[in-house]
């Protein structure tokens, strides 16, 4: 695991409860990507020991990612992406249901004239998307 930081050195006896340390008191904090992986400890002298497999799950969502093309043609249509991220850019999985978003950006074109719109409603009025684990789907046109 990477991303980690804080005080790695367990010398007191209030670093462990029962045998388990407690990384929370020592000011550990995990900066990094969402995911499983194992601590190996590796004592001064003696024979180093690793962890059952540990899982980090992300975070709270902080920030919305659009992806989509880069252009859009008036009169055309293109799938968009709204991904929840959460503060070190892990998929926000908990971020669900629906949710009122508003888009602005995109200015009316003449010719045809065209309103630009997300799952059939106007830029700069509230769409609703529907998120399923951190992940909603529109189309844009």
């Amino acid at each position: 695991i990477t991303g980690l930081s804080g005080t790695t050195i367990l010398n007191n006896a209030a670093d462990f409860s029962s045998g388990v340390a407690n990384l929370t008191s020592l000011g550990l904090k995990f900066t990094g990507n969402a995911g499983a992986g194992t601590f190996t400890f590796t004592p001064a002298t003696g024979t180093a020991v690793t962890s059952a497999s540990i899982t980090l799950s992300p975070g709270e969502a902080t920030k919305l990612l659009v992806t989509g093309t880069g252009t859009q043609t008036a009169g055309g249509t293109q799938t968009i992406t709204v991904t929840a991220k959460d503060a070190n850019g892990n998929t926000a999985t908990t971020y669900t249901g629906t949710k009122s978003i508003t888009f602005s950006g995109a200015a009316t074109s003449s010719s045809p004239a065209t309103v630009p719109t997300v799952a059939s409603t106007n830029f700069g009025t509230a769409t609703s998307m529907s998120f399923s684990n951190g992940v909603a789907t529109a189309s844009m046109a």
